[in-house]
């Protein structure tokens, strides 16, 4: 017999695996939803709303396009797309790495730090919700996704260095 999909309403009512996936991807659609509208808002796609947030947090030796796409797990020709839309918009520029001619960092604009401080907030809503949750509780949900995002990285789904955070760095110095 053939295993149904997660998202087969006869699968739901009988495996508790198969709800917590369609609650995932319900959530990773509001953050789909939230990055729309966002954008709406300043004129700028997800990706680019990703990028600039990104882009104001990291140290300069991850804010290659190479570096980029293998964090959000994309060609380099779809980051490097999203990066000339942020160039042309004055939000960023390109500096030539002395180690390497080749590469450029890149680097917000004053105008571009202004604007990623705005969007960075696309999230708050979530992180409002799970804000309510007890500590105790939060710390679980968070140890649960960590340990779930590990096993996609294990089977390569998603790609280790996508999930460099220093939260993920810290989880792991614990264990």
């Amino acid at each position: 017999m053939r295993k149904l999909s997660a998202f087969n309403p006869e699968r739901q009512e009988e495996s508790v695996s198969a709800k917590v996936v369609v609650a995932m991807e319900r959530i990773a659609q509001s953050f789909r939803v939230m990055l729309w509208n966002e954008g709406k808002l300043y004129g700028l796609s997800p990706i680019q709303i990703q990028l600039l947030t990104f882009l104001l947090h990291q140290p300069e030796e991850e804010r290659t396009v190479t570096f980029l796409a293998g964090f959000f797990n994309m060609t380099k020709a779809t980051i490097s797309d999203a990066i000339k839309a942020l160039e042309s918009k004055a939000y960023l520029t390109r500096k030539v790495v002395a180690t390497d001619s080749r590469s450029s960092s890149l680097h917000l604009t004053r105008e571009g730090k202004a604007v990623a401080r705005k969007v960075e907030k696309f999230a708050d809503p979530l992180q409002a919700i799970v804000e309510q949750l007890p500590g105790k509780e939060q710390a679980r949900l968070l140890d649960q996704l960590q340990q779930v995002i590990q096993q996609l990285n294990a089977e390569q789904i998603l790609s280790e260095q996508s999930t460099s955070f220093a939260w993920v760095n810290e989880t792991r110095k614990k264990r």
